[in-house]
């Protein structure tokens, strides 16, 4: 399939679902967590709410580069199965009017995160994606490395 096509069947996806799995290292141990994400209509970023005291957040501090796995089981049959895994560089949100935009955007799509948002001792990520490897049913793979796709 075209370029193009698959991009826009890969940001379909993300828009359409809200949790992934997310996985960072500490340098020598892999860690993976089940999180909510939101993402923007332009779907080439992904946001993530995190407490500060967690092993996710600290792994990311050490290390920005995370790998994100979104897809569809439980939805359809598993040889129609779509799954995404996103690779990309993961940072603290620190604008005051972002943060308060994705804030907004969280308590609008995922209420029940509600009292954790409202905690304050939290951090907004984001991850700006580097590629992803997009695959539907066991066997149809496609991979984008963005830079790439601008070179060309």
């Amino acid at each position: 399939m075209h370029k193009i096509n698959m991009t826009d069947k890969m940001k379909s996806l993300l828009r359409k679902k809200s949790s992934c799995v997310l996985a960072t290292t500490d340098g020598d141990r892999p860690h993976c967590s089940l999180m909510a994400y939101i993402t923007l209509e332009t779907a080439d970023r992904v946001f993530l709410v995190t407490p500060r005291n967690t092993r996710k957040y600290r792994n990311i501090k050490q290390n920005p580069n995370v790998s994100l796995l979104i897809d569809t089981r439980g939805e359809q049959t598993r040889i129609n199965t779509q799954a995404i895994t996103l690779t990309g560089t993961c940072y603290e949100l620190g604008d005051d009017e972002e943060i308060a935009v994705v804030k907004e955007a969280f308590n609008r799509t995922h209420s029940h995160l509600h009292g954790l948002i409202g905690k304050g001792d939290v951090v907004f990520l984001c991850v700006a994606f580097d590629s992803f490897l997009f695959l539907t049913g066991p066997e149809n793979a496609y991979h984008e490395v963005m830079g790439e796709k601008q070179l060309e």
